[in-house]
């Protein structure tokens, strides 16, 4: 029971670990698509956006720390 316990906790962090690397792909990508509707080719979805990428990044931030509290969880386990 505690080896599964501490299996699907290893499971749901490396889940994490992956979902908060393809956010900040994801931010990225849409900071780098907002600098260039705004400096190189002017276009009003410039600052949608920038907002995206800053959500997109607050919310890995916020994983991270959950991330966090499940390695945790995982040294208390063992």
């Amino acid at each position: 029971m505690v080896n599964e316990r501490l299996k699907q906790l290893q499971n749901k962090f490396k889940d994490y670990q992956r979902f908060i690397g393809a956010l900040l792909i994801l931010a990225s990508y849409l900071w780098l698509g907002a600098m260039i509707n705004t400096f190189i080719r002017p276009s009003n979805d410039g600052p949608v956006l920038l907002i995206l990428a800053f959500l997109s990044v607050v919310l890995g931030i916020g994983l991270a720390f959950k991330q966090k509290q499940i390695k945790q969880e995982i040294e208390e386990e063992r």
